[in-house]
């Protein structure tokens, strides 16, 4: 009897696993300490980058602070000052107010703080006075204050119900005396109540009077004038003094 043959079968050899063996990673970590100083470093580093950037504003603000406050204090020790006390009144030439007259109408006081006085204010005082065309005040350091006065001239008279200087501008400034109406002429015609509504109108009228009145007074052989009389119908007429006789003009 035969013997039945034997397969073989050889299986593969199972593969060896090599265990890798585990890397170690290895993390440093900072000391709490270090960690704390290099934080307070950092900022440390951002203040001074801040009060660099602040430094020069602040020192101009203080600058200009302390600049302000001394200003102060030395203005408050110049107006307190003995040397800028009021020690003199100076009153230009003046024809028909006295020197007492203007230094009243000032209302400054000697001894005044000469730097406190408002020269535009007193030179507001001063021309109230009707005689007063203008005024000019001014500061005389250390110690005066200088008051120039041009005074209006009287150029006729004007009857309103009374007879009222009249300046060279047709002006009718104050009421005139026996003695600033004497020697000039009378303007007539016009009445004080249209000289109270129409004042600009009437002041015309009084300048061409005066123009009329100067063209008149060139020839110096023509009689002397006592009066013109305004009327708005007929113009105007001149009244001769001595003879009383009317000359009438018209309007032209």
């Amino acid at each position: 009897m035969s013997e039945t043959p034997v397969l073989q079968v050889e299986f593969p050899k199972p593969k060896r696993f090599r265990r890798r063996s585990n890397k170690r990673v290895v993390v440093q970590r900072k000391a709490l300490s270090v960690s704390t100083v290099d934080g307070l470093v950092a900022v440390g580093r951002g203040l001074t980058l801040v009060v660099r950037k602040l430094a020069r504003p602040v020192l101009m603000l203080a600058f200009f602070a302390a600049v302000i406050v001394g200003g102060r204090f030395g203005l408050l020790h110049v107006l307190n000052s003995p040397r800028f006390a009021l020690a003199h009144i100076l009153v230009g030439p003046t024809h028909h107010l006295s020197e007492d007259e203007v230094k009243r109408l000032a209302g400054v006081e000697l001894g005044a703080k000469l730097l406190t006085v408002d020269p535009d204010e007193v030179a507001a005082r001063v021309a109230q006075h009707p005689w007063v065309f203008s005024v000019h005040v001014e500061r005389k350091l250390p110690a005066a204050l200088q008051i120039d006065i041009v005074e209006r001239k009287a150029a006729a008279v004007a009857m309103l119900g009374g007879l009222y200087l009249v300046d060279e501008e047709g002006f009718a400034f104050k009421r005139a005396t026996t003695a600033e109406a004497a020697g000039l002429v009378i303007f007539t015609g016009i009445e004080r109540a249209q000289y109270t509504e129409r004042p600009d109108a009437v002041r015309a009228a009084y300048k061409d009077a005066l123009a009329l009145l100067d063209e008149y007074g060139r020839n110096p052989k023509r009689p002397k004038l006592s009066e013109i009389r305004i009327d708005p119908r007929y113009g105007y007429s001149l009244h001769f003094l001595l003879s009383g006789s009317e000359v009438r003009l018209g309007n032209s």
